[in-house]
């Protein structure tokens, strides 16, 4: 099957290729931010680089964000389709949760509350997004750490023209679901701001799957709240100051676990961004001084009153903090020659807290607010353009970390164009993961850890079609990791640590294809095939758990009337290696689900919506025990005035 759908589309998509008129939108040449640091079109960067644009993001309004970045190549969200609230584990071209760097407007915002410093998309609301771009590929030279199987920089939205302008969005679904969006931007003399509120409320449906169907298990709730800001000042031609707040803060209901209930196991999430930017720019510099701060708070509350058992009352709390220190530019020396160089200081500190009050008693840990590490890095690149077709990326950075001291990665590459039709390139860097602050600081914490260390190899193509309308691209890529931190258990002692020890081997392909149809409809599609291994002492083992080794993602946007427009997609999951300790078969089944947009613009400020998902109710579980969500909807109206 896996081959049968690879081959038919690369014969379907390529057959149309070069087939298209000279009207077709140029979307290919999107600016970008995210693949060197300095304004870049997409078309020209040797990098693997996927826009997600306004207008992507719109056709989706009824979706979470990381229900839309689920449908990209190489990735995949566990729980993106489970009830609100549940926490999504990014897997990256089969790469572990933590190893994908998470940017809000370029600010690195991983949380060391956690084991594995991830950052919890469901922090971010769909209507502050503009754009979301995302970087393949070890990438940490210019990004740092947890950048070693790409990078998601989420775009927040700005000013947008002169004056004051609103939007409004309102919608309501399945579950009974609400969501309201309201933005006001402008831009006076100066001065540019964007205000955005974001409200969520949804009934939800019971994050446990009841296997027997009479165990009446309640549904659980979520409701959320998002503030978001965008202010810049232009000082003089060359100097402008700008800021960025986002305040976000959700609650809900969970259950016990796998096909187990639980009326009164509640979380409570914050998260807060802040950052400042000092900017400086001309014809051939461009230089940036930011601060950020980023703080997270967790509060999990279960009295066991519903469920009984030996545990009466447990509580934990999981505070984490960030502060982001940065001056970074690029400077043109010749009109093909850039230098990307930059100086960083990261602080994280953790302050957690669990106390847990059973039959047996009371049982308490907590990780205090000594647990904290600072990091100076220093990096620099060199990209040379237009040398007669041919680029190249090469750079290098230091890291001195303040427990296990210093570390060096390093890429290169480059790429060729054949001619205006055809492009080849090749990658070559290497990437690390610290240590956590759980890791290192926890009951389990180890201070001789170091970071795990990878290498990647990627190479591809891309052909455009005449117009640079359509494309489609292939890439092999193949990544090794050695020194992975792992969670040990003497056999003899039974104490338990994190060490340094295995390592891992993963390799895979995607073809991507963006088809322009006409002049507004296009159809996208993308298939990805991961494997991998780890090993240790000698001995393999396939441990890519919760992972597919195949998913095809297949979106067709169509405008049949003028002013409205639909969009049948089709998802397929290929088969997973269930996680060690879930329930279920030892490899869970393969699975689709079809999902039809419809789209409707009233005028060029209104514009209705219907997104109807899963439609032929396909009953899957990412995690076997915890449902996915079965045929839903949202219906929804946009206004922008």
């Amino acid at each position: 099957m896996k081959r049968k759908v690879l081959v038919m589309a690369a014969i379907i998509i390529g057959s149309q290729l070069y087939a298209q008129d000279s009207s077709s939108v140029k979307q290919l040449d999107e600016v970008i931010v995210t693949a060197n640091r300095l304004l870049q079109k997409q078309s020209n960067t040797g990098k693997i680089v996927t826009v997600i644009d306004q207008e992507t993001l719109q056709r989706n309004a009824g979706k979470t964000l990381t229900e839309i970045i689920n449908y990209q190549a190489g990735v995949f969200i566990n729980g993106a389709t489970n009830n609100l609230g549940t926490n999504p584990d990014l897997y990256f071209r089969g790469a572990s949760a933590g190893n994908t760097l998470i940017l809000i407007d370029g600010i690195p915002v991983g949380d060391p509350s956690n084991i594995s410093n991830t950052f919890d998309l469901n922090m971010i609301a769909l209507g502050q997004v503009e754009r979301v771009e995302i970087l393949k590929g070890a990438q940490s030279t210019l990004w740092g750490s947890d950048a070693v199987a790409g990078v998601i920089n989420i775009i927040t939205k700005k000013e947008t023209r002169s004056g004051i302008n609103s939007t409004a969005m309102l919608s309501y679904g399945s579950y009974q679901t609400f969501r309201a969006n309201v933005g006001l931007n402008g831009r006076l003399n100066k001065f540019s701001y964007n205000l955005d509120y974001d409200f969520t409320n949804s009934g939800g449906f019971s994050t446990a799957y009841d296997s027997t169907g009479n165990k009446n298990f309640d549904n659980d709730n979520f409701k959320q709240n998002n503030f978001q800001a965008n202010l810049r000042y232009q000082l003089s031609e060359h100097w402008s100051l700008k800021s960025l707040h986002n305040f976000s803060k959700y609650n809900g209901g969970t259950d016990a676990g796998a096909f187990q209930d639980d009326r009164d196991n509640i979380f409570e999430n914050k998260n807060n961004v802040n950052n400042i930017e000092l900017a400086y720019a001309d014809k051939n510099t461009q230089i940036h001084l930011s601060q950020s701060f980023f703080n997270a708070a967790r509060i999990y509350t279960n009295d066991s009153a519903s469920i009984g058992g030996f545990e009466k009352y447990s509580k934990g709390e999981y505070n984490g903090k960030t502060s982001v220190t940065e001056i970074f530019g690029n400077f043109k020396f010749a009109k093909k020659l850039i230098l990307v160089s930059g100086l960083q200081r990261l602080f994280q500190q953790t302050d957690q807290h669990y106390l847990s009050i059973s039959s047996y008693g009371t049982y308490e840990t907590a990780l205090g607010d000594s647990a904290k590490v600072t990091n100076y890095a220093t990096y620099h690149s060199l990209l040379l353009t237009g040398m007669n077709g041919f680029d190249v990326e090469a750079g290098f950075r230091y890291n001195n970390h303040s427990i296990y001291g210093s570390n060096v990665t390093y890429t290169f590459n480059p790429s060729y164009h054949i001619n205006e039709f055809a492009k080849v390139f090749v990658n070559i860097s290497s990437a690390f993961k610290i240590p956590s602050l759980y890791q290192l600081y926890s009951e389990y914490g180890n201070k001789n850890l170091t970071p795990e260390k990878s290498v990647n190899y990627e190479l591809g193509v891309q052909l455009f079609s005449k117009d640079r309308g359509s494309n489609i691209r292939v890439a092999g890529f193949k990544r090794d990791i050695r020194d992975l931190i792992v969670f040990y258990t003497d056999p003899t002692t039974y104490d338990s640590k994190y060490i340094n020890r295995d390592v891992q081997h993963d390799y895979g392909f995607e073809l991507e294809t963006n088809v322009q149809l006409s002049k507004s409809s296009r159809w996208i599609n993308n298939a990805t095939y991961v494997n991998g291994e780890g090993e240790n002492a000698g001995v393999k083992t396939k441990n890519l758990y919760r992972r597919p080794n195949f998913t095809f993602n297949s979106i067709l946007n169509l405008e049949i009337l003028k002013g409205l427009e639909i969009m049948p997609s089709v998802r397929v999951v290929g088969t997973r290696i269930k996680g060690t300790y879930d329930a279920g078969p030892d490899t869970m089944p393969a699975y689709y689900t079809i999902d039809f947009y419809t789209g409707y613009k009233f005028s060029k400020s209104c514009k209705a919506f219907i997104d109807l998902r899963n439609i032929t109710n396909q009953q899957y579980f990412d995690i076997v025990g915890y449902n996915s969500k079965r045929f839903n909807m949202m219906v929804g109206l946009r206004i922008g005035l």
